[in-house]
């Protein structure tokens, strides 16, 4: 008798052994705004590409989950998110004191800061001071966006898109425009046609995180062991040299 409970006690544990292994890995709802090169777009044969696409899916392979992205519209993404409608948000967000009332954040991934554009003949702004009663282009509720409102006296033209703003400097629908460095650089680069330059000087210290949901603590949990994970084996630095090519 004692043989066949220790028999079947045996079968038992490595069919749950077996179950165990074949458990499909969770999926996330991973939310993003893809309107932010190189950290997010929508490249010319629809797929989402950038940085930050790269390290969230690099993120997820070493943690084992799986993602379902969802592209949507940066105004209100953090209240979609604390409204459960994606689990996590990457998009070059940076970690905020009010932000952080409504959503968890990562572990910082990257450090930026605001920077001016202006057009390539512009030799009346040198820095915010000369902003002063300058029409000023940035994406709305970014934090260029506060930056520019409580620190500088431009007078503040909001864009939907980060990129808008910068076609509103070409066009000269405004003086300067503002953004986060690593995408200011991007944009102007990437489009010699507009004949932009951007300003020297870094105007705030501003730490990306991941954006989690509050109720999603296993995620926050997975999220900061894959990204560390991701730092330590070298797959950071070569998604970084993929996407900006510099320290």
């Amino acid at each position: 008798m004692f043989k066949k409970r220790t028999f079947w006690f045996m079968a038992l544990v490595v069919v749950l052994s077996l179950v165990a292994c074949s458990k499909e890995p969770s999926v996330y709802k991973i939310g993003t705004n893809a309107e932010y090169p190189p950290f997010e777009n929508v490249d010319d044969s629809g797929e989402m590409v950038g940085f930050d696409v790269d390290l969230m899916n690099a993120i997820a392979e070493a943690s084992e989950f799986e993602i379902e992205w969802v592209n949507t519209r940066w105004d209100g993404i953090f209240v979609a998110l604390q409204s459960g409608e994606f689990d996590a948000v990457i998009s070059a967000a940076t970690i905020t004191d009010e932000r952080a009332e409504i959503v968890d954040f990562s572990d910082p991934y990257f450090n930026a800061g605001q920077m001016i554009a202006v057009r390539g003949d512009e030799a009346a702004i040198s820095g915010p001071a000369d902003l002063a009663g300058k029409k000023v282009g940035v994406q709305l509720g970014t934090t260029g966006d506060i930056w520019l409102t409580e620190q500088t006296e431009a007078e503040v033209v909001r864009f939907d898109e980060n990129t808008l703003a910068f076609q509103a400097l070409a066009n000269g629908d405004v003086d300067a425009a503002v953004a986060d460095g690593p995408t200011a650089i991007d944009i102007v680069k990437a489009n010699p046609e507009m004949s932009l330059k951007m300003l020297d000087g870094v105007y705030t210290e501003e730490s990306y995180g991941i954006a989690v949901n509050m109720d999603q603590d296993e995620l926050l949990g997975l999220i900061n062991e894959g990204l560390a994970a991701v730092r330590a084996d070298g797959t950071y630095d070569e998604i970084y040299d993929k996407w900006f090519g510099t320290d």
